[in-house]
């Protein structure tokens, strides 16, 4: 049976695509995908009946997906990271979406990503609005998975975060985007890291707030490429995120305490727990090197956050599109041996703290048969959901690399279903390595 995506949320008025099963009606916002050489989304689809995969979650068979529309004024290209251009927006799709028109403003995202021809895109609406019944917001991100060609690495790490019950993972929503008349492929659209009731629920203070009173959230950043960004002592690299446009107070107090939480790390009085929560810390451990996520060892996206009054705890996960071995510049390709376990501060609490690795085990044992083993079933269920409504032939339409050697790729399958095939084989052995190592 080909399944649906399944996406969920922890909000009663969160919508499931189990419930995208309908037939969709393509609105005229999409009409002019035939500009881009390739064809709309088919208005085809035929519902049928729902299943259940093994995590619990509900799926179904393949409906078209959302249809997502942007049109900048005077169709002004993107080519900027920095300068936003106004837009018109609209979202149309399956009969549970609810439609949508607003605008917004737009401009380029990433790093490496945003040099691929395929680009991500940052959105911030001009008034708060919920897409997909996910809570309402004015930020989000437009993810192209450009350099992964399975489109699945992203959404599959944030669903074993869910799946381990992190404080709060990003959702992601797979779309058709139009983009100034032209069809752009497959897209996620996700959820921004940023401090909110609904996202990071910390402590969200303005400059004006006291350094105590304040939540914040930081990043760990080689390439300190944020307003404040600063190096431990033991040389790793901090930028903060949050509160924007910290007081110097507030940054004199955040890199004290991070500073303070490293020493304990690295002195014999063993108190490093009193400044980090280490439960937090072991499920992002877990699903990064579930991936051997190479930035996730001490490089990049990796989120750190305090409340007020509160520990450090490790989170959102964020940057997985050359995880789970689409990489072929270090070890991370491999699925076996260790990657994040040998970053700075985890491999010190290895060597300080001989309970660290007992209660990994634990997690690991606690998750492995219902969370992590199912994992390739989601990958597989999601693949072919991609296939059987015609989005992936779309997508690779609009952009053929499937038979070219993009960066970081290891290896070039030259079809769609040998990308899957080489990720769920990849996931498989990692899991068994790390079953038989931990």
């Amino acid at each position: 049976m080909m399944l649906q995506f399944v996406v969920e949320a922890k909000t009663r008025s969160r919508p499931s695509l189990a419930s995208m099963a309908a037939v969709v009606l393509i609105s005229t916002v999409l009409a002019a995908c035939s500009g881009g050489g390739s064809s709309a989304p088919s208005t085809d689809s035929t519902d049928t009946t729902g299943t259940t995969d093994p995590s619990g979650k509900s799926a179904t068979t393949a409906a078209a997906l959302p249809a997502m529309s942007i049109n900048t004024d005077g169709r002004i290209p993107i080519v900027d990271k920095d300068v936003y251009l106004g837009a018109d927006l609209g979202i149309t799709g399956p009969d549970d979406v609810d439609p949508f028109t607003g605008r917004t403003s737009i401009k380029g995202h990433g790093n490496s990503t945003w040099t691929a021809d395929k680009k991500p895109y940052r959105l911030k609406l001009d008034s708060k609005a919920s897409f997909f019944g996910l809570p309402k917001d004015k930020n989000w991100i437009l993810l192209a998975n450009y350099f992964d060609k399975t489109l699945l690495r992203n959404r599959t790490a944030f669903e074993l975060g869910r799946r381990f019950g992190m404080a709060w993972t990003p959702h992601d929503v797979p779309v058709e985007l139009t983009l100034n008349g032209q069809y752009a492929g497959v897209y996620d659209v996700v959820e921004s890291v940023r401090v909110d009731k609904n996202r990071v629920n910390i402590a969200n203070s303005d400059n004006a707030v006291a350094p105590e009173s304040t939540g914040f959230l930081v990043e760990i950043n080689e390439r300190m490429d944020e307003d404040v960004c600063w190096r431990t002592t033991h040389g790793i690299a901090l930028c903060i995120d949050s509160p924007d446009s910290a007081s110097d107070a507030q940054v004199a107090f955040i890199k004290d305490y991070m500073q303070q939480a490293e020493d304990a790390l690295y002195s014999n009085s063993g108190n490093y727990e009193q400044y980090f929560d280490v439960a937090s810390l072991i499920d992002w451990y877990l699903v990064n090197e579930i991936f051997k996520n190479q930035d996730a060892r001490d490089f990049a996206s990796i989120y750190l956050y305090k409340d007020a009054g509160g520990k450090l705890k490790f989170g959102p996960l964020w940057d997985f599109d050359i995880g789970a071995g689409n990489i072929n510049f270090s070890d991370a390709q491999y699925p076996e041996g260790w990657w994040v376990a040998n970053g700075q501060w985890i491999s010190r609490m290895k060597q300080i703290d001989p309970s660290f690795e007992t209660r990994v085990r634990a997690r690991w044992d606690q998750l492995k048969a219902s969370q992590i083993d199912t994992i390739v079933s989601y990958v597989d269920e999601n693949a072919q959901a991609l296939q059987a409504n015609g989005a992936a032939k779309r997508n690779f339409d609009k952009w053929p690399v499937l038979g070219k050697k993009l960066w970081p790729n290891p290896v070039v399958t030259g079809s769609y279903q040998g990308e899957v095939a080489y990720l769920k084989d990849w996931l498989t052995r990692r899991i068994a390595w790390l079953d038989g190592n931990l």
